[in-house]
């Protein structure tokens, strides 16, 4: 599994190259280094969402109010800084808001046995509607041109937050990878009454599955308010399905237990390529959704007939270890009667 895992990731990122060089081809300017840090730096938002989804997803459930989790938690941050509230106060506080608005998706689907796409989908909309009661329908201005200007800041010719985006997915990737906790998420979601059995509260996992979430997407609000200044009650709409696509893209599996969060991150990467790479093409903008939408579909066949092969092969290992068993002990009844 480990290199199958390798193997769906490599074809992601092999997916984002090829991408990126036919596009190239046609159109030089598409490879320029100044438009291809601008592809990055407008994939930072969608990565932490599709991070996030991945979590979730990985622990065999789904989280589609991940884009009123951003809007309403920007919105609080928001608010705080434009009444004067110092930067830190206002960055912490929407991270907590992101956070206690993820844990109310995995309580609802844990103690409240709701199913997620249920529960998350009765969220996306509530989270909405409070966005919309608290702005009144108007956006939020007039930020702190202070916390406007980390946007703006540059290291090695690549804003600050792709740098930072970087760090924090590669630092989710080893704690998931490396450590008994991280594992813990991938065994809820491979076989969650198998890990109840050996210690592991899944309860507790798909919760703080879906803190993460929510505070991955609190996140994406802060370079939200950072990289356009301002945010409404409309932000990070329709967002939720392109956080999952990227997931699932990048191998990560809808029935749980498989998948990586790198993957995650690449797979939003391609669909930023992808969506960039219209205006390019002269493609109408209004075809990027129909796009992400066939990539998703081509996707999740991939995932179905990869999931097949591997089930039909553990099926065939163990007819086989069947058959070589009843003739192993035949030899053995042979050996003891020739001693």
């Amino acid at each position: 599994m480990k290199a199958l895992l390798k193997q769906r990731e490599f074809i992601t990122i092999g997916g984002v190259v090829l991408l990126i060089v036919i596009v190239g081809i046609f159109h030089n300017s598409f490879i320029d280094p100044a438009n291809l840090a601008r592809v990055l730096n407008s994939t930072v938002i969608l990565a932490l969402l599709g991070v996030g989804s991945a979590i979730v997803i990985i622990t065999k459930n789904i989280d589609v109010s991940v884009g009123s989790t951003l809007a309403l938690s920007g919105i609080v941050g928001a608010m705080l800084l434009r009444d004067g509230a110092p930067i830190w106060l206002a960055v912490l506080a929407t991270i907590v808001v992101g956070a206690v608005l993820g844990a109310i998706n995995g309580i609802g689907v844990t103690y409240g046995h709701v199913p997620s796409i249920v529960m998350t989908l009765g969220t996306l909309a509530a989270y909405r509607g409070i966005s919309f009661l608290i702005t009144g329908g108007y956006s939020i201005e007039s930020l702190p041109a202070a916390y406007r200007q980390i946007g703006r800041i540059e290291l090695l010719g690549l804003p600050i937050l792709v740098w930072a985006t970087v760090v924090l997915i590669v630092i989710i990737a080893l704690i998931m990878a490396r450590t008994k906790f991280g594992r813990s998420f991938y065994a809820t979601g491979d076989n969650a009454d198998g890990a109840y059995l050996v210690g592991i509260s899944t309860n507790r996992f798909v919760i703080l599955a879906y803190t993460l979430s929510g505070v991955l997407a609190a996140l994406a609000a802060l370079v939200f308010l950072a990289q356009v200044g301002s945010i409404g009650n409309q932000a990070g709409q329709g967002i939720e399905m392109r956080a999952i696509a990227a997931a699932v893209i990048g191998g990560v599996s809808l029935t749980g237990g498989v998948g990586t969060v790198v993957g995650a991150a690449f797979g939003a990467l391609f669909i930023s390529a992808a969506t960039s790479s219209l205006s390019f093409l002269r493609i109408p903008g209004s075809w990027s959704d129909t796009v992400i939408g066939a990539i998703l579909l081509i996707a999740l066949f991939a995932d179905s007939r990869v999931r097949a092969l591997v089930s039909k092969r553990r099926l065939f290992a163990r007819y086989a270890a069947l058959d070589d068993e009843p003739r192993a002990s035949h030899e053995s009844v042979e050996s003891e009667a020739r001693s």
